[in-house]
């Protein structure tokens, strides 16, 4: 309870309380109005249907259907979406500099032969802004608003360049409209030949025609999303009379995704200017993309094949046995972490993730090329063997011998198959660093003294 001789202090508070707010809300109000009055015009952006660019005898118009811009004269096509909000924007909320008084010399402002006249329609009444010539020291631009010539303002720079688009920046610059995810089948020519894939689930391929061929689902995943994020760099030919100059008569390639009824097709041509030409089949026009597609295309068809070592999943996993033979480290799952034991029984618990991580780096090591069938007898020199549920084998990795510091030679088992090959050094010596974290203690923990020296694993 408040004591009585607090009360009106308690009242003065509240009263000056709530004249500072009103103050702050009174302020507040009279600078949107402020605000509102600068503006040249009244308008919300999602009011705006028709847009129209004149410079002198060049017209660009646009329209808005469905909920989306398009291009409807010199052209007809979609227009770039990100770029007509911008100027949307720019629109409804661009503010005078100032208002000039008396009248104006319409010459002397360059408004008798403006640079850029913008038409638009919202919500179905016509308006305009009509641009001149920049003000002194280029800090602005002349500009009435229609039909007001004797209503003399000024805009700022940014604004005019926001709005003063020409026809290349408002042309669509995507090359393929799939979603990535989506996409059902992938089909690919390059000198001659052809490589068809097709979507069995998420993530998993097969290449047509040969289907026990094992397919590096990841990779057909990653240059699906390459070939959706690469983008129009320049508009080279609308209506191309010889494609030959652009190396697409006949093209050096070509790529078709299908993700419903009806593939999307790409012709690849010459390289040129940091991208290469291409043209949407069959009489899209000639573009210049931003990335070099068929490069890319080419890396991604000769690591097609899945020659990873181990591909089962993390999840699956519940005992792992790693290090030098008579001197392996076990780790049991337990919940959200992994129990370990080391060579000299010495324990300590680690986050799951870590182990995970181990298992993503195991992921990463693929056959550069398989030995001979018949490889001389050796002693291991390093030992891995993975475990699922109740001890069942999942998975097991022998360290046979390096090759002039470049290769590793090992041997794997899955199931009942027996490989032996050569994997890269590096990524087999960082697979081997991540195995050895998980025989360091936690931070802030001091391994034992009897384990000091031990945790390599080795």
């Amino acid at each position: 309870m408040i004591p009585r001789r607090l009360l009106p202090y308690l009242a003065l508070f509240l009263v000056l309380l709530g004249l500072y707010f009103g103050l702050t809300w009174r302020q507040s109000r009279q600078e949107a109005e402020k605000t509102e009055a600068k503006k040249v015009f009244q308008v919300k952006e999602g009011e705006i249907s028709e847009l129209a660019l004149l410079r002198g005898k060049e017209e660009v118009r646009l329209a808005k259907k469905d909920g989306e811009w398009f291009l409807e004269k010199p052209l007809k096509m979609r227009a770039d979406q990100a770029v007509v909000s911008s100027m949307l924007f720019t629109l409804a909320t661009m503010q005078k500099e100032r208002d000039l008084e008396g009248g104006p010399d319409l010459k002397a402002c360059g408004l008798d032969k403006p640079a850029l006249v913008l038409a638009f329609t919202a919500p179905g009444k016509s308006q305009r802004l009509v641009v001149g010539g920049a003000t002194p020291g280029n800090l602005g631009f002349y500009a009435y608003k229609d039909q007001d010539s004797r209503g003399l303002l000024v805009i700022n720079q940014g604004n005019k360049g926001s709005l003063d688009r020409d026809l290349a920046a408002l042309r669509d610059k995507t090359i393929f409209a799939y979603a990535p995810d989506k996409a059902k089948s992938l089909s690919i020519k390059t000198g001659g030949a052809t490589v068809q894939l097709e979507k069995t689930a998420p993530a998993s391929w097969r290449l047509l025609g040969r289907e026990k061929f094992p397919v590096r689902g990841d990779r057909v995943e990653e240059l699906l999303r390459f070939l959706h994020a690469a983008k129009v760099k320049d508009f080279v030919a609308d209506a191309p009379k010889d494609l030959t100059p652009y190396g697409l008569a006949p093209p050096l390639g070509e790529v078709a995704v299908l993700q419903d009824k009806e593939p999307e097709r790409l012709m690849l041509g010459e390289k040129a200017k940091g991208g290469e030409y291409a043209r949407k089949a069959p009489d899209g026009p000639v573009v210049l993309t931003d990335k070099i597609l068929l490069g890319h295309i080419t890396k991604t068809i000769a690591a097609l094949e899945d020659r990873r070592l181990w591909r089962g999943q993390a999840t699956e996993v519940k005992k792992v046995v790693w290090g030098a033979p008579g001197k392996t480290w076990v780790g049991l799952k337990e919940k959200d972490f992994w129990k370990i034991t080391g060579p000299d029984q010495g324990e300590l618990k680690q986050p799951a993730v870590l182990l995970e991580v181990g298992l993503w780096k195991l992921q990463d090591l693929e056959f550069a090329r398989l030995a001979p069938p018949k490889v001389p007898p050796a002693k291991p020199l390093y030992v891995l063997e993975l475990a699922g549920e109740g001890g069942k084998p999942l998975f097991s990795l022998e360290e046979l011998g390096r090759e002039k510091d470049k290769e590793v030679l090992v041997r794997i088992k899955v199931g009942e198959k027996t490989d032996t090959g050569l994997v890269s050094q590096k990524t087999y010596l960082d697979w081997q660093k991540e195995m050895a974290r998980l025989a360091s203690p936690p931070p802030g923990r001091q391994a034992p003294p009897e384990q000091e020296g031990k945790n390599s694993g080795q």
